[in-house]
Parts: C-alpha cells; sequence; structure tokens
C-alpha cells in the first residue's frame, strides 16, 4: 500500500503543477486587477461619493444612537413593571378606545400613562440628535431617508458604498503611515543635531 502511495506522489505532483501553472497562464492573459476595481468602482448612483459617505458614516452613528435610544426605553419601562410589547399594545389599545375592554389591568394603564410622556420625551431627543447628526455630515433628513432606501433595495449600491468606505479608511491608515515616517525622520533628524 505504501509503494502505491508513493508511487502516485510524483504523479499527484506533477499534476498539481500543471493545472497551477495552466491557471496562472490563464490569469496572464486577463486585464490586471486594477483596471477591473477602476470599472468596478464607476458611481453609477444619484448620488456622490461624499454624500455616499456621509450616509455610510451617519447611518453607523444612527444605528448605535437607536440601539442606545432603546435601551433608555427599555430601562424606563421596566421601571413601571412594562415590557415594549405590553407597552405597544396598551398604546394600541389607547389609540383606537379600547383601554376599557377588561385586556389590561389598571396598575397597567395608569403605569402606562405615566410612562408615555417619558418614552415621548427619550424618542424626541434621538430624532434631534438624529437630525443634529445629518447637518453636522451635510445631509438632509430626505436625502438620507431616500439613500436609505435605495441602498436597503440596491446590492450594487450596498456594495459601491463598501468599497469606497473601504478605500477612504485605506487611505487614511496610508496618511496616518506617512505622518509617522516623516514624525520619525524629523525626530532622528533633531537627535542627530
Amino acid at each position: 500500500m505504501k509503494a502505491i502511495g508513493s508511487a502516485l506522489f510524483p504523479l499527484v505532483t506533477m499534476l498539481f503543477a500543471m493545472v497551477f501553472f495552466m491557471s496562472f497562464s490563464a490569469f496572464a492573459n486577463e486585464p490586471p486587477v486594477e483596471e477591473e476595481e477602476e470599472k468596478k468602482l464607476e458611481n453609477i448612483f444619484p448620488y456622490s461619493d461624499e454624500e455616499l459617505l456621509a450616509f455610510f458614516d451617519s447611518n453607523r452613528e444612527i444605528s448605535t444612537l437607536q440601539r442606545e435610544t432603546q435601551e433608555k426605553i427599555e430601562e424606563t419601562l421596566s421601571n413601571f413593571n412594562l415590557t415594549s410589547e405590553r407597552f405597544g399594545q396598551i398604546g394600541r389599545a389607547a389609540q383606537i378606545g379600547a383601554l376599557g375592554a377588561g385586556t389590561f389591568t389598571q396598575e397597567e394603564i395608569d403605569a402606562f400613562n405615566t410612562v408615555a410622556p417619558q418614552v415621548t420625551a427619550i424618542q424626541r431627543e434621538q430624532q434631534s440628535m438624529m437630525q443634529a447628526l445629518l447637518m453636522e455630515k451635510g445631509l438632509s433628513t430626505q436625502t438620507y431617508q431616500e439613500i436609505m432606501n435605495m441602498f436597503r433595495q440596491d446590492q450594487a449600491m450596498q456594495e459601491y458604498v463598501r468599497e469606497i468606505a473601504r478605500e477612504r479608511a485605506i487611505e487614511a491608515i496610508r496618511e496616518e503611515r506617512r505622518q509617522q515616517r516623516e514624525l520619525e525622520a524629523q525626530q532622528q533628524e533633531e537627535s542627530s543635531e
């Protein structure tokens, strides 16, 4: 059995080498990857790269803000022995005038009436912070929503935005390294004087 395995080894090695060199020669005939990436990175969307990057940055910060807001609301509701689900049920019943149907206890209704203004205040604060954030990034709420709607539906846009954000991050790292090298060179120069 060992003799068969050792006899097959040179054959397998040769087949591997042939496949490797054939695939290498196939790639040699293809255009360079850089050219391909340039074509792929063409912005075909109705928004500039700056707007798309502002959207990307805003969306990341808004997601964090929304998580924090939800945690704050959950904490506020738990202080009144309510869950988000129960709060929503009572709210819907209040909208249609069905609070007196006996589905909710008086304690739950009282808790809802006390906590609802607090939840509304938390949500308004979040909305104000979101609008300030968008303004800081140079986007209107309408533009942000338009980009978000398109972004959710268009996988090509998702890929494009992620790619330009990745390129920006790489460029920032390169710039940081360049500045670090300049600083080190300057420090060496000063220490040798």
